[in-house]
């Protein structure tokens, strides 16, 4: 009897997508910026080709002078 092993590779990564800009303060900067608003979600890849998208992380605004990143909470949608 034989036994096959079937090696299993599987690989996790971060996948930024730019969905707008917002005019807001950056308290880093102290002075008012125009913020990229970015959606993360975390990405996992099988064998090098099959791709899933497993959890949303959030949105953040990052900050185009100083880098920085602050969560960002979209205002409810009016229907």
């Amino acid at each position: 009897m034989a036994i096959i092993v079937i090696p299993f590779w599987m690989n996790d990564r971060l996948e930024e997508e730019e969905t707008g800009k917002k005019l807001s303060f950056c308290p880093t900067c102290d002075r008012e910026v125009e913020f990229s608003v970015v959606k993360v979600r975390r990405k996992r890849t099988l064998y090098s080709m099959v791709t899933i998208s497993t959890k949303e992380l959030g949105e953040f605004l990052v900050c185009p002078s100083c880098g920085g990143r602050f969560p960002y909470r979209p205002p409810p949608e009016y229907s």
